[in-house]
């Protein structure tokens, strides 16, 4: 399937996660699920995922596209990176990618991603994420 260069949209999922410069620090899928812990300057935030149905972790160098061409990461991008890394998308080429390759059985799935200055990950999900936001003392 050939890409369609449709990025869809994105926006901020959860306002709830206070804005800092985050990195990946580790993206853990096992029989528990899929969880990704994001370290900021005063925050330790992870997002939890109960069940995943497909994962595309990408090193940010590899996704200048998307970076440069969604309206909804565009500022972020433009801030340094600096605000909520916890994106959820709609109409988006991964989506689609991902509808076919499964012969339409993902298409109840839902498409977040997390984005920072390092990595660019994309997960689909039924289910939402949980989420825990650690402060530093």
């Amino acid at each position: 399937m050939q890409p369609t260069n449709q990025n869809g949209s994105y926006a901020v999922y959860d306002k709830s996660i206070p804005d800092d410069n985050y990195e990946v620090t580790s993206v853990i899928q096992n029989s528990d699920g899929t969880q990704i812990t994001l370290q900021g300057k005063e925050n330790t935030v992870t997002v939890s995922f109960g069940c995943v149905e497909c994962l595309c972790v990408c090193d940010e160098g590899r996704r200048i596209e998307s970076y440069n061409r969604i309206e909804g990461i565009k500022s972020y991008r433009k801030n340094c990176f600096f605000g909520n890394p916890l994106y959820v998308a709609k109409d988006t080429d991964f989506l689609r990618w991902l509808n076919f390759e499964s012969c339409t059985f993902s298409q109840k799935d839902a498409h977040y991603a997390v984005i920072t200055v390092n990595d660019f990950i994309d997960i689909a999900a039924v289910f939402p994420p949980k989420i825990l936001v650690n402060g530093k003392n």
